[in-house]
């Protein structure tokens, strides 16, 4: 290769948390992380390279938002009422307050570093309680778009409601106009939205379904399961991500 010749630049790497769950291998168990491969083939279509960042300390969430160039928070479990100050209605379901503690770390590293971030379902929650809102511990039976949980997984996977989106919003710009479907798939959702924050995206009985920060930087954060729904559903969600982790990293001269 001549010395003239400038090499292609690199893909920006985008990191996606963890689920941690006991697993059965081998007719034995198994502590793992681990996480729905759909999220890794929406940040490969979207031309990035996913890693995977197991459930950090705290005191680790710096040096892990110094290793990336774009950040999804991922779905998972209830976010434990103290991390947003609230008693505990005994409702959450496999919270872990640690776990909570060490995303939010990771989070503000990450905004604190103009990282581009999209939080989906409970990373959506993280990033409100991060910013001082809280959340509903249970909202569901409250309508008909959010009933109570089915018992099969492919049956609260299957679950639709219609979204409203705001005008003029980020999110907008993303998904461009016209009706949408989402699928639902949490019994927690935001209540009082964090300051900073503005709510771009409700469904039809209200509940936000999306949020995103007022101030500088990329931070997004919807409700549903955008890399769940059938592709090329909402690949712009990524798509977006990814290049907004594309352009910090030619401005970085990377």
């Amino acid at each position: 290769m001549s010395a003239d010749v400038n090499p292609s630049p690199r893909k920006p790497v985008i990191g996606i948390t963890c689920m941690r769950r006991t697993i059965e291998l081998y007719s034995s168990e198994m502590d793992a992380f681990f996480l729905d491969i759909s999220y890794a083939r929406r940040v490969r279509e979207a031309g990035g390279v996913p890693v995977l960042l197991p459930q950090l300390r705290v005191e680790e969430a710096g040096a892990a938002a110094r290793s990336i160039d774009g950040l999804i928070l991922s779905g998972g479990d209830d976010v434990h009422p103290e991390a947003y100050g609230a008693p505990d209605e005994g409702v959450s379901v496999d919270a872990d307050l640690p776990v909570d503690l060490g995303e939010i770390g990771l989070l503000k590293r990450a905004v604190a570093r103009e990282v581009p971030v999209l939080g989906i379902c409970r990373g959506a929650q993280i990033v409100n309680v991060a910013y001082g809102g809280n959340l509903h511990q249970d909202m569901l039976g409250r309508s008909d778009c959010h009933p109570p949980r089915p018992e099969v997984l492919d049956e609260i996977i299957a679950q639709r409601h219609d979204l409203d989106l705001a005008p003029g919003s980020e999110l907008a710009r993303i998904l461009g106009a016209g009706p949408r479907r989402v699928n639902s798939t949490h019994h927690q959702a935001i209540s009082e939205l964090a300051p900073g924050f503005r709510a771009v995206a409700w469904a039809p009985d209200g509940v936000v379904e999306a949020i995103e920060s007022e101030g500088p930087g990329y931070l997004v954060a919807v409700q549903w399961h955008p890399e769940k729904l059938p592709p090329p559903r909402d690949q712009e969600l990524f798509d977006d991500l990814v290049r907004a982790a594309t352009e910090r990293l030619a401005n970085a001269g990377a």
